[in-house]
């Protein structure tokens, strides 16, 4: 499927799950981050950084902006941020979700416990549907210990169908699609 193509129903997505989308050249991802931290008036950021975060200074760019950034001892740190980063492995199209296929328990919390998470994904990792993802997580091996989806902020209702966002998982949502080089 197209690139374009991919990007939009990605977009379209994770919009109609009240998440934000951004399209950002690699040159322009930390600017793009340190942008949507300051929107959200976040302060301090768990940032879970993978050789692309690192190849685009984003943790440099949010202390520049005066942003507290936390690289390490994440499963201490994260909980006390409000804001969270990873890098995610795959994204699913039509669903606007991204999947994180992962051994590292700090990873998983700074996904879980962000008040204000971003996603990061690379255009060529997206896929076009859940069943394209399944084929490619039954062929992986070894298989790892957590495999996530995320689909847009955390959603739960009561037994009188009260709905409330950001219980068990982020309250805003935003995932910034990368495009390849």
């Amino acid at each position: 499927m197209d690139k374009d193509v991919l990007y939009d129903a990605f977009q379209k997505g994770l919009t109609s799950v009240s998440g934000e989308c951004y399209l950002a050249k690699k040159s322009e991802l930390a600017a793009t981050l340190t942008k949507i931290f300051q929107e959200k008036d976040t302060q301090s950021v768990a940032l879970v950084e993978s050789e692309l975060l690192k190849e685009a200074g984003a943790a440099a760019a949010l202390k520049a902006a005066g942003i507290k950034v936390d690289t390490d001892h994440l499963r201490k740190n994260a909980p006390n941020d409000k804001g969270g980063v990873t890098e995610a492995d795959f994204g699913i199209a039509n669903l606007g979700s991204i999947v994180k296929m992962e051994d590292n328990i700090d990873t998983r919390i700074v996904e879980i416990v962000s008040d204000v998470y971003v996603g990061i994904i690379k255009l060529s990792k997206i896929v076009d549907n859940f069943d394209t993802m399944i084929d490619i997580m039954a062929d992986t091996k070894p298989f790892p210990r957590f495999a996530g989806i995320i689909t847009g902020p955390s959603r739960t209702a009561d037994i009188e169908c009260v709905g409330t966002v950001g219980v068990h998982g982020p309250r805003q949502y935003s995932v910034i699609v990368v495009e390849d080089e």
